[in-house]
């Protein structure tokens, strides 16, 4: 896999569990630090986010780490 599909798959993993949390962009980027929109270049596989940030997410989320990374 490319840089670029391994991106768009993680985006969609974080879009998957934010949207199954009932969150939408600004809330869970409000949770995090961040403005909805830069989590929506990232949900959308066009910004790589910072492992802290990922760990972050995740942790907002209530999930591992490895859900968002696992096999990608």
């Amino acid at each position: 896999m490319t840089l670029v599909n391994d991106l768009v798959t993680l985006g969609q993993r974080i879009r998957h569990f934010r949207t199954g949390s009932g969150l939408t962009l600004d809330q869970l980027g409000e949770k995090v630090g961040i403005a909805g929109s830069q989590l929506s270049l990232m949900e959308n596989g066009r910004r790589e986010p910072r492992l802290t940030l990922l760990s972050g997410i995740a942790e907002t989320l209530g999930i591992q780490l490895s859900d968002l990374l696992d096999e990608i």
